[in-house]
């Protein structure tokens, strides 16, 4: 239904996809090492009401200001997934993560031509998997300054991210799932 909400005014591949961190991310995991903790459940319980406004609402509007900064680069339509309330801090039925996913992978195949990642993308689950869908798909990838994001420097980018976060004793199962999706893509000439 949102697909087809969205079929009323974005035309097929004329969209630039801004992809930010909001659950998992550098800032995330910043605030687990800051606090000696290591999984989401144990940060808010930790910090309480400061979970939400520590991380979520900061990632949102950081995910708002990369789409404006598109924008402002002339970029007519930019689709910003973190600003979408499907959950969490929603009123509503919250969806499922496979749910959510799920979505956003028909959005970048059916209305956007460019995908854009946010700086660290890579430590963010969303992000990978956003960066997977428009390689899956065949669009554009770039990094938050615009430069072009092809394959070999994406495995090495989360394989490096991967590697320092288990250092760091965080179980990541959602990156080290999209780092061997990554590494079954061959490259392109």
């Amino acid at each position: 239904m949102l697909l087809s909400l969205l079929n009323c005014f974005v035309p097929e591949r004329e969209a630039v996809f801004a992809s930010s961190e909001f659950f998992t991310g550098k800032k995330f995991y910043d605030l687990c090492l800051e606090n000696e903790v290591r999984t989401p459940e144990e940060l808010e319980k930790k910090l309480g009401p400061e979970y939400k406004n520590g991380l979520l609402i900061r990632n949102k509007e950081r995910g708002a200001s990369f789409a404006r900064k598109l924008r402002d680069l002339g970029h007519k339509i930019v689709l910003a997934p973190v600003v979408f309330e499907s959950g969490h801090l929603n009123h509503g039925r919250n969806w499922s993560g496979s749910e959510y996913m799920a979505f956003w992978d028909l959005v970048i195949a059916k209305k956007c031509h460019s995908v854009y990642l946010n700086e660290f993308w890579q430590f963010s689950d969303s992000c990978v998997f956003h960066y997977i869908a428009g390689l899956k798909t065949g669009r554009k990838l770039f990094d938050h300054a615009g430069n072009s994001l092809v394959l070999d420097a994406a495995k090495k980018i989360v394989l490096s991210a991967t590697r320092r976060l288990e250092d760091y004793g965080f179980a990541i199962p959602n990156l080290q799932e999209a780092l061997m999706v990554l590494k079954s893509f061959s490259s392109l000439g």
